[in-house]
C-alpha cells in the first residue's frame, strides 16, 4: 500500500461498499460537508462516484479504473473525489440519476457525476471503461476533458449545469394529456393499448433486458381475480409469469429472484439479488397462487420464504439488503454449472435408481447443454419452458425438487456471493408487507406458517433496527442500519405506514392502526407539495445544499411510494371514516392518473392505486376475536386491496360492509357473514 492511500478517508465507514473502496489510490472522501468545503476552498469540480455493494459493473470499474495509480493520481490533483453508497442516500442518487437521464438519456450504476463546488452537476455518466471499448469513451480521456471544460470553458459548463438543474427543478415527467371517459380506463383498455409491446413467444413485454415488473404483474393479477380481464390478456400475463418462474432469472436451487434478466428469454440473469425484489416477488405470488395454484408457484414461494430465512435474515430481525452478483471475482459463478458438473450432481440424488438412464431427458428439462447458455461453457439453471408438460407431473416434479436439492449441495461447496448485512427500512417494511400479503392469501398453510414465523421476527426487528422514537405523534424512523440517523425520506415512512396497517390488518391490534394514522398525517404535513411529493421532508430541506426533489410516480427498483401513498389514504379515508383524508392528496391523483397512463407498463403501482373508482372501495367490520377462527382466515384471501379490513372487540358477532356513504350489508355471526358473501353455486340458483 502506497503512503498516498493514507489520504483515502472510507476505513471508518460502516457501508460495505464503500470499504470495498478503503484501499484505493483514490483519495476518496465520505458524503458529508469536509469534502464539500474542500471543492470550494481550492475550486476544485467534484467527482461524485455512487454505487452499491453488489453491483457488478461498481466492481468492474472500481478493479479497471480507481485501482489504478495514473487515474486515481489525476482525480487526486484535478477532484475531489466523494463515494456515496446510493443504499445509504437514496436521494442523492436519485437527484444524479436524473441528471444522469438528461445527459445521456440513460441511468444506472456506478454513476459517475462531475459536479460543480456548488453540487451542480455539469455532466453525469455511468460506467466508463479505462480504455476505450466499442465506441464508448475511456474514462481516462473523460476526467481530462472534464478538468480542461471545468478551467477552460467554464461559461459554457455553468450554463450547462444552470439548464439541468432547471429541468431537475421542474421535473422530468411529461405534461402529456390522456383523454378517457369515465375514471379511469377499465383494465382491458390499458392491457390493449401496450398490446404492441407484448413478447408474443417469450412473454412479457419489450426486448431484453427484461425486469420483473411486478407492480403491473400484480395489477393485472388482481383484475384477473376480480373478473375484469378478457381471456387473451390474461393468457399473456400468466404465460410471462410463467416464463419467468421457470427461467433462469429465478434461482432454481435456492429460492428467490435475481435483478433482472439479460435476454428476452428470462434466461440469464444479471445475478444480483435485492431484497426489495424479494418483496415483490413474494406481494406478486401471493395473489397469483390463487389464481394459478400449481407446484411451480407454490414452491418459488417456500423457497424463496427459505432463502429469506437462512441468508437474509440478521440475528436481530434485520433483513439484509443484497447479495452480490459476483463470486472470486467472476459475474454468476456460484450459479452455473458446466455439463459435466451438472451431470455429477444430478447422479448423486437420492433414492432414484438408474438416475443416469435419464440423464439427456433431465438435462433437457434444466436447459444443460455441452456449450452453455452462459460464459465459458456453463450453463445458468432453468426449467425448458417448452418441456413443462413433461416436467408438470407429479411424477416429474417430484424428481425436479429433488435435482433442485442436489443442486444446492454442490454450490455449499463453493465461495458463495457476499451479503451486504446493511439493513435498509423501506426495503425491510416492504418485505414486511409481502410477508402479510402471503399470510392472507395463500391457502396453503404450511406456507402461511413460514411467513408467520418471519413476519414476528422480521416485525421486531424493523422496531428494534429502524424506529429510533416516537416523537410528535409519529415513529422517527433511521433509514439505514450504517448510519446512526437520516433525513426523513419519503420511502421509508410511506412503507412503514403501509407496514402498519397490513399488521393491523392481519393481527386487529389498534395500536398499528394508530401508528398507520399518525404517520399518514405526517407524510401529509411534512412530503406533499402542490401536485406532487417531495423525495425528503421539507422541514429538513434546509440543512441539505442539494435541492429537495420530486418524486416520480413511475416505479423504478421498486414500486413507487407517490402510488403507495395514494393506494394507502384511499384505505385510510373508508378505515376511519373520515372523506377528508382525500383531500390533501387531491390534485396528487389528478396529475398521478395522467402520469401513469402515459407509461402504464412503467407504474403498475399506480395501475394499482387509480384503477377502482372511489364507491368500489368498502370497509369490512369484523369482530376482532374471528382472527383466531380458522374458517375466518381460510375466507379473508378473497379481500382483495380494495376492500380494508377493520375490527371492533365488541362482545356481540355483528359484522358491516360499508362505502364512503352508507353501510350496504350487514348480519350477525362468522357463518351468516360466509354464507352471505359466497355467490350460489350454480345448482343454488333459482329454477323456473
Amino acid at each position: 500500500m502506497s503512503d498516498q492511500t493514507t489520504y483515502n478517508k472510507l476505513k471508518d465507514q460502516k457501508s460495505a461498499y464503500l470499504k470495498q473502496h478503503e484501499s484505493n489510490p483514490v483519495h476518496w472522501w465520505p458524503w458529508g460537508p469536509e469534502a464539500l468545503q474542500k471543492s470550494k476552498d481550492e475550486n476544485k469540480p467534484i467527482f461524485l462516484s455512487v454505487g452499491y455493494s453488489s453491483c457488478h459493473w461498481c466492481h468492474v470499474m472500481a478493479h479497471e479504473s480507481f485501482e489504478d495509480q495514473e487515474t486515481a493520481d489525476f482525480l487526486n490533483q484535478h477532484f475531489v473525489c466523494i463515494k456515496v453508497d446510493r443504499e445509504e442516500w437514496p436521494d442523492i442518487d436519485n437527484y444524479y440519476q436524473q441528471a444522469c437521464q438528461l445527459f445521456t438519456r440513460s441511468g444506472g450504476w456506478p454513476l459517475s457525476a462531475f459536479l460543480l463546488p456548488d453540487l451542480r452537476p455539469y455532466f453525469v455518466g455511468t460506467y466508463f471503461p479505462l480504455i476505450p471499448s466499442g465506441g464508448q469513451t475511456s474514462f481516462k480521456d473523460l476526467i481530462k476533458e472534464l478538468d480542461r471544460a471545468f478551467n477552460e470553458e467554464k461559461s459554457q459548463v455553468e450554463e450547462n449545469a444552470a439548464n439541468v438543474t432547471k429541468a431537475i427543478a421542474e421535473g422530468l415527467v411529461t405534461k402529456e394529456k390522456v383523454q378517457f371517459d369515465g375514471h379511469f380506463p377499465a383494465p382491458t383498455a390499458v392491457l390493449e393499448a401496450i398490446g404492441q409491446f407484448e413478447d408474443k413467444e417469450f412473454g412479457g413485454y419489450g426486448a431484453a433486458p427484461k425486469f420483473p415488473q411486478f407492480a403491473f404483474y400484480e395489477w393485472a393479477v388482481e383484475q384477473m381475480l376480480e373478473g375484469m380481464v378478457e381471456q387473451s390478456k390474461g393468457e399473456h400475463i400468466i404465460k410471462s409469469i410463467e416464463r419467468m418462474l421457470m427461467g433462469g432469472m429465478m434461482d432454481q436451487a435456492r429460492g428467490g429472484i435475481h435483478r433482472y434478466s439479460t435476454d428476452e428469454k428470462w434466461m440469464i440473469p444479471h445475478f444480483e439479488k435485492m431484497l426489495y425484489d424479494q418483496a415483490g416477488l413474494l406481494r406478486l405470488l401471493s395473489k397469483v397462487s390463487m389464481l394459478y395454484p400449481s407446484p411451480l408457484v407454490y414452491d418459488h414461494i417456500m423457497n424463496t420464504l427459505d432463502y429469506l430465512e437462512a441468508e437474509m435474515l440478521g440475528d436481530d430481525g434485520n433483513f439484509f439488503a443484497a447479495q452480490d452478483a459476483d463470486s472470486e471475482g467472476t459475474e454468476g459463478l456460484y450459479f452455473s454449472f458446466t455439463e459435466e458438473e451438472f451431470e455429477d450432481l444430478v447422479n448423486k440424488v437420492e433414492d432414484e435408481e438408474n438416475i443416469s438412464d435419464r440423464m439427456d431427458q433431465i438435462k433437457a428439462w434444466f436447459g444443460i447443454t455441452k456449450e452453455g447458455n452462459f460464459d465459458h461453457g456453463l450453463n445458468v439453471v432453468s426449467l425448458n419452458w417448452e418441456k413443462r408438460e413433461e416436467i408438470f407431473t407429479t411424477e416429474s416434479w417430484d424428481l425436479v425438487r429433488k435435482i433442485r436439492k442436489s443442486i444446492l449441495n454442490e454450490r455449499k461447496t463453493r465461495i458463495p456471493p457476499f451479503t451486504d448485512n446493511k439493513g435498509i427500512a423501506s426495503w425491510n417494511f416492504m418485505l414486511i408487507s409481502a410477508l402479510v400479503d402471503i399470510m392472507q392469501y395463500c391457502k396453503i398453510d404450511v406456507i402461511r406458517q413460514m411467513a408467520s414465523s418471519l413476519f414476528n421476527r422480521a416485525l421486531e426487528g424493523s422496531y428494534t433496527n429502524f424506529i429510533v422514537a416516537k416523537e410528535d405523534n409519529r415513529m422517527s424512523l433511521r433509514h439505514s442500519t450504517t448510519k446512526s440517523g437520516s433525513l426523513p425520506y419519503l420511502e421509508d415512512y410511506v412503507f412503514f405506514c403501509e407496514t402498519q396497517l397490513r399488521t393491523y390488518e392481519i393481527t386487529g391490534n389498534p395500536v398499528f392502526k394508530d401508528n398507520f394514522y399518525d404517520t399518514l398525517d405526517f407524510i401529509y404535513k411534512e412530503f406533499i407539495e402542490g401536485e406532487t411529493l417531495l423525495t425528503r421532508a421539507k422541514s429538513s430541506g434546509e440543512f441539505e445544499l442539494y435541492p429537495n426533489q420530486k418524486h416520480s410516480p413511475y416505479d423504478s427498483s421498486f414500486r413507487s411510494p407517490v402510488a403507495t401513498l395514494i393506494l394507502l389514504a384511499r384505505r385510510a379515508a373508508l378505515l376511519f371514516s373520515e372523506p377528508e383524508l382525500l383531500d390533501p392528496i387531491k390534485d396528487l391523483m389528478e396529475a398521478t392518473t395522467q402520469q401513469v397512463l402515459v407509461n402504464p407498463l412503467g407504474a403498475g403501482e399506480g395501475l394499482r392505486a387509480l384503477t377502482y373508482p372511489t364507491e368500489a372501495y368498502k370497509v369490512i367490520k369484523l369482530p376482532r376475536k374471528w382472527l383466531e377462527n380458522s374458517e375466518f382466515l381460510g375466507f379473508i384471501p378473497y379481500f382483495l386491496p380494495r376492500f380494508v379490513l377493520s375490527y371492533t372487540d365488541e362482545e356481540n358477532e355483528s359484522w358491516q360492509i360499508c362505502g364512503m356513504t352508507q353501510c350496504e350489508l350487514q348480519g350477525e355471526g362468522l357463518k351468516n357473514f360466509i354464507e352471505t358473501l359466497t355467490p350460489p353455486k350454480p345448482e343454488e340458483t333459482s329454477k323456473e
